[in-house]
């Protein structure tokens, strides 16, 4: 699968300057056959999910929920920008997601904090 997508951004790079319409649709056929391979392993998180979710319960299911997808959008969002060429613009959206991610898992950790509080003693 990696190679699929070396390949595609190679042959990408190699028609961008002579047919750059041919360099976008390799570029776009190789992200497609990216995705399509990845959709079995997709199917495999997705039922991980299920069963975290049935032994997690439903707060910590949902606070990890909430930080996967901020992740994700973060972490897109901080490419997109590097890609643009906006470095200074990138740093503060990966830094943004970070504090998101930490905002949105406040509320878990101290109930962690709580519990080995009142173990330890």
């Amino acid at each position: 699968m990696l190679g699929l997508a070396v390949m595609g951004a190679v042959l990408y790079t190699l028609f961008q300057k002579s047919a750059p319409a041919f360099g976008l649709f390799v570029s776009m056929g190789a992200a497609v056959l990216v995705l399509w391979k990845i959709s079995a392993a997709a199917q495999t998180v997705l039922s991980g999910l299920t069963k975290l979710e049935q032994r997690a319960g439903g707060d910590a299911f949902s606070c990890l929920l909430r930080c996967t997808g901020i992740i994700l959008l973060a972490d897109y969002a901080h490419s997109l920008c590097e890609e643009a060429g906006a470095e200074s613009l990138a740093w503060c959206t990966a830094l943004a997601g970070r504090v998101l991610v930490l905002a949105a898992a406040w509320p878990l950790l101290e109930e962690i904090g709580q519990k080995i509080g009142s173990i330890a003693g």
